[in-house]
């Protein structure tokens, strides 16, 4: 299967994206977004094959978002991206910026099928290596500036809802991304997902204080304390040793 991701604003323009790439039989849709700040966190956390990209979003364009993401998802970690939209204008722009194909709308199945058989050829010529790929970065947000944060210097990760928060020696970072999404992105030789809303830097420990019920606490070298559930202290404890 081809893993694609959606982005697009206008929820109409979206029902027919899904809708072309449902009758095409082999692509698997692995997400969607409406704006910038939401694709780059998606497309990060569910490294799609294909990226099937709107132009002009509310807060910014589909170039933004291929340009972010080039810092992040190299070489073959890079979805191939076909732009889709209303205006004409941009298609050198999106050549420029290696896109597989332009689609203007509104799109036909005919029009879409070209563009993923262009997909299909380009991922049989160049196929994706075998094997997890781990995140070695986050792109993250600061009084409106974003910049790259390594994972290194993440002491913990928490849960918060609907995003994660990032505790570092940068600072505090929330991101957009489920703890079940981010535990498959991390290098399980650097991390360990220690309770259902934890996920600790191992290097980042300095000892573990064992509780008589087995619900533990790790101390880190930063003096923060991080319980560590029953659930999962089998498999973080083969993480430490």
């Amino acid at each position: 299967m081809i893993r694609v991701f959606l982005v697009e604003d206008e929820p109409p323009a979206l029902r027919k994206l899904e809708r072309l790439s449902r009758a095409e039989g082999d692509l698997e849709i692995c997400g969607s977004a409406g704006t910038c700040a939401e694709a780059i966190a998606g497309i990060q956390d569910a490294r799609p094959d294909v990226l099937l990209l709107d132009i002009r979003l509310p807060d910014g364009t589909g170039f933004e978002i291929v340009q972010a993401l080039s810092e992040v998802l190299e070489g073959p970690d890079a979805p191939h991206t076909i732009f889709i939209t209303a205006y004409d204008e941009h298609a050198v722009k999106a050549f420029e910026f290696a896109a597989l194909d332009y689609l203007l709308k509104p799109v036909s199945q005919e029009r879409f099928s070209a563009a993923i058989r262009r997909a299909r050829e380009r991922m049989a010529a160049s196929p994706r290596a075998a094997g997890p790929r781990h995140i070695r970065r986050f792109l993250v947000e600061r009084l409106k500036a974003a910049y790259f944060l390594p994972v290194e210097a993440i002491r913990y990760i928490a849960a918060d809802r609907n995003y994660a928060l990032l505790y570092s020696d940068r600072g505090e970072f929330a991101v957009r991304s489920t703890m079940d999404a981010l535990e498959k992105r991390l290098d399980p030789a650097e991390f360990a997902r220690v309770s259902r809303s934890a996920i600790v830097r191992l290097a980042a420990i300095r000892e573990v204080r064992f509780g008589e019920d087995h619900n533990h606490t790790l101390i880190l070298h930063s003096g923060e304390e991080i319980g560590c559930s029953k659930k999962y202290w089998t498999a973080a404890l083969t993480r430490l040793l």
